[in-house]
Parts: C-alpha cells; sequence; structure tokens
C-alpha cells in the first residue's frame, strides 16, 4: 500500500512538470549516455587500434630489413632500428630515451612491451637473413615509442571532455526550444480554450499562421470545431429569441382577453368572444409548439428506414387532394410527372416535403403552379409559381428557422411561423439529396430536389 502511495505521488509530481521540460530532461539523459558510451568506445577504440596498427608497422618493417641488412638505418618512420652481435653488442643503430638497449633478444616472432619512466615502447626482434658463409648470428632490433600516440589520445580527449559540455548544451538548449515551439500550438489551444470557457466568446480562434504539421492540423481542426459550436451556440439563441418573440403576441394577447372577460365582461356575448380569442390564439401556440417539437425531432435524428417509394405516384396522388384548393383559388396547374420514377426514402417524410413546398407555392403564386418530375442524371422534382419572387437575402435565409420573407409575400390569411423549409431542408438531407431555389422578383421562384 505505501509503495503504491509513493509510486502514485511520484507519477502525479512527474505529470506536474510542464511536457517540455520532461522530453528535454529525457533526450537529455540518453544524449548524455550516448557521449559517454561514445568517449569510452572512442577510447579503447583507439588504444586497440594504434597496438594493433603499431604491431604490424614493427613487425613489417623488421621483416624488410632483416633480408635486407645492407639497406640498415637507424631511424625509419618513427622506428629505431638497432644491430646486435652474436653476443648482444650493439653494433649499430640508435637508442630511443628511456628504452633499455639491454634488454635480451626474443627467440621468438613476437612484439614485446617495454614500460619505463611513463615511456611505453613496442619492441620486436630478427635475425638478419643473410648467406650462411657471412652469418655471424647478428640480430636486429626494431622499437616503436608508443607513448606520444597515447598522448594524443589524451590530447583528443580532454579536448572531447571540454566540449562535449558545451555540445551537450548547444543540443539541450536547441531541443528545449524546438519542442517548446513545436508545443507552442498546444498552449494556444488551451489558453483560446479558457478564453473561451471564461468569456463564453466563441468568436475566438487560434491563430498560428501557415503550416502543415499535425500540431498545426489539429488546430486548424478545433478552429472548424469552434465554427461549427459557433454556429450551434448562435443559432440556439436566436432559436430562443425567435420562439419567445413568436409566443410573446399570443400571451399577451390571452392574458388581456382572459383579464376582460374575468373584470370587465357585462354580458355572455363579451365573454364568449374574449373567449373566441382566447382559443384562436391557443391553436396558434399549439401549432407553433407542435411544429417546433417536430422540427427537434428531425433534427436529432440521424438516418431513416427507408424504403422504396414510388415518386411518381407520390406527387400525382397529392395534387389530387389539392384539386378544390386550386379551384377555389382560380389557380392553373401544370404538371409533367415521369411515371414510375422510384427513390429510396421514407414515404410519410417525402409526402411532408411536397406538402411544405406546394403549399408556399399556393400562398404566392398569383395564378400559375407548375410541378415537373422527370430522370436525367438524377430523379429531379421541380415546383414552380409565378408569384412576386424572392431577394437575394431571402434566398439565403429561408431555410432559417423562424425566418419570413417581407410581408408583401405573405398574404393575410397564410401567416405561417418560418419553420417550414426548416423542417423540408432537414428531410432532404436525411434523404442524402439537395435542394435548390431560384427566383426572380416579380417573376416567381423555382424549388428543385435531386435525388
Amino acid at each position: 500500500m505505501l509503495l503504491r502511495k509513493m509510486n502514485n505521488t511520484l507519477k502525479n509530481s512527474l505529470y506536474s512538470i510542464p511536457i517540455t521540460i520532461r522530453v528535454t530532461l529525457w533526450y537529455t539523459f540518453f544524449i548524455t549516455i550516448l557521449i559517454g558510451v561514445m568517449i569510452t568506445f572512442s577510447f579503447f577504440a583507439a588504444n586497440t587500434f594504434i597496438k594493433t596498427e603499431s604491431r604490424e608497422e614493427l613487425t613489417e618493417a623488421i621483416h624488410k630489413l632483416s633480408f635486407r641488412p645492407g639497406k640498415f638505418k637507424n631511424f625509419d618512420d618513427g622506428i629505431f632500428f638497432i644491430k646486435y652481435s652474436n653476443e648482444g653488442v650493439i653494433i649499430d643503430g640508435l637508442i630511443p630515451d628511456n628504452f633499455d638497449p639491454t634488454l635480451p633478444n626474443i627467440k621468438k616472432p613476437e612484439v614485446k612491451t617495454y614500460r619505463h619512466n611513463g615511456e611505453e615502447f613496442l619492441y620486436f626482434d630478427a635475425p638478419l637473413r643473410i648467406h650462411h658463409m657471412h652469418n655471424k648470428g647478428e640480430w636486429i632490433r626494431g622499437i616503436l615509442p608508443i607513448s606520444k600516440f597515447y598522448k594524443n589520445i589524451n590530447i583528443l580527449l580532454i579536448f572531447i571532455s571540454i566540449f562535449s559540455p558545451i555540445l551537450l548544451f548547444i543540443i539541450v538548449y536547441g531541443g528545449y526550444k524546438i519542442v517548446k515551439n513545436s508545443f507552442k500550438p498546444v498552449n494556444d489551444i488551451s489558453n483560446t480554450a479558457l478564453e473561451i470557457q471564461n468569456s463564453k466568446d466563441f468568436s475566438k480562434r487560434i491563430k498560428l499562421g501557415n503550416g502543415k504539421d499535425e500540431l498545426h492540423k489539429m488546430a486548424f481542426s478545433f478552429n472548424k470545431m469552434l465554427d461549427s459550436l459557433e454556429g450551434s451556440y448562435t443559432h440556439e439563441k436566436q432559436f430562443s429569441s425567435d420562439v419567445s418573440h413568436e409566443l410573446r403576441t399570443p400571451v399577451t394577447v390571452i392574458l388581456a382577453e382572459s383579464d376582460y372577460a374575468i373584470n370587465y365582461a357585462e354580458s355572455l356575448d363579451e365573454a364568449k368572444d374574449s373567449l373566441s380569442i382566447i382559443q384562436r390564439q391557443t391553436k396558434k401556440m399549439s401549432t407553433l409548439i407542435n411544429q417546433i417539437m417536430e422540427l427537434a425531432k428531425l433534427e436529432r435524428q440521424t438516418c431513416l428506414e427507408t424504403e422504396d417509394v414510388n415518386l411518381s405516384n407520390l406527387i400525382s396522388t397529392s395534387l389530387k387532394d389539392y384539386k378544390y384548393m386550386l379551384d377555389d383559388k382560380n389557380i392553373q396547374l401544370f404538371s409533367d410527372i415521369e411515371d414510375n420514377l422510384i427513390v429510396s426514402g421514407n414515404k410519410t417524410m417525402l409526402e411532408r416535403v411536397f406538402d411544405n413546398l406546394f403549399s408556399n407555392a399556393l400562398k404566392f403564386t398569383n395564378s400559375k403552379i407548375y410541378v415537373n418530375l422527370y430522370k436525367k442524371e438524377n430523379i429531379t422534382l421541380e415546383i414552380i409559381d409565378d408569384g412576386i419572387g424572392l431577394s437575394n437575402e431571402d434566398m439565403e435565409n429561408i431555410w432559417h428557422r423562424f425566418y419570413q420573407a417581407n410581408s408583401s409575400r405573405n398574404k393575410d390569411n397564410n401567416q405561417g411561423y418560418g419553420l417550414g423549409l426548416s423542417m423540408v431542408q432537414k428531410i432532404i438531407d436525411l434523404h442524402n439529396a439537395n435542394i435548390y431555389v431560384e427566383s426572380e422578383l416579380n417573376k416567381g421562384t423555382k424549388f428543385i430536389i435531386k435525388f
């Protein structure tokens, strides 16, 4: 239990350290070990290389000289040569300082090491290879001082020991700056998120400049998410405001009429008039609330249970239901419906889409409505009226909840709530279809759906 608590405390302490510091400490530790291993390996490798190369160089030089005694030299390429008689007396040659020339002859081909006064030598003996008639038992010795090589190595090691901490500092500091700058987008993301949380201002964005690395992509995705959140937040605020606005009038009327009926109505007829008004306003509120709930249900829906729907039959049947309404309003209907066009969808929702669009055409047309259903690249439905049309601003906003075009487009008996087209667009989206509107003021409006 105690060990677990200590382990948890250590982990908490470790995670309280900034990531940049943790990463820097991590690679600093390994770089330090790596440099230490490299220096140690270099020392042993250099030592082995020096001895191996020196032994080969020494034996090769002695073997060459033993077969050509006439070319004897006292010194050549860092090697000292001494010629001895059979009795071990020096005949010729040069003796390096701190080397004992009286060392006995090595009878076998072996390189020996001699150390004295801090100096180290390699030496190798070989008999002179001359004609046996002239062979007097003379031999030669080659001596190679290797202390100077070790001195050079020591100088190099001292230089590395001095330079390594400087190099390590440059690597660590440079790495820290790179890591810190690399994590700057993360810090910006955190700060932006905190600012949004504290200020409730969804318009703030992360500013990173140009970049294509993973952190810039993450910041870009975060900004896109903020765009979506800001849109949803603004949308919901507007929705709440619009609902309040739409409900304020009927509630005010109901309160006023109920107060009048209770306090001022002097007859049953006056009370009935007030109750009639209250009933109309209540029905209006009920219709609005039902539409809002229906739209909310649609917006929560992400998929549909679909079936093959004969769109040709659906529209032809729906148009028959409007026959008396068209006659009553003296509106001409022109339809061109291709037979047996099948789409995959929800029949009830598709009926609702057509009813909404056709009802709009009935509200705003002057005298004619055109309904076309055909298939080219896609199955396409067109509903066209010859009303006063829509402005560019109206065409951009008609899909928004509660939006209604200018009042001149609405007839007194056809006031709506601006929810129908929002529902249409959501249903079309659920069917993976597309809806477009084309319009020109005083010339009419065309709604186009492509399945």
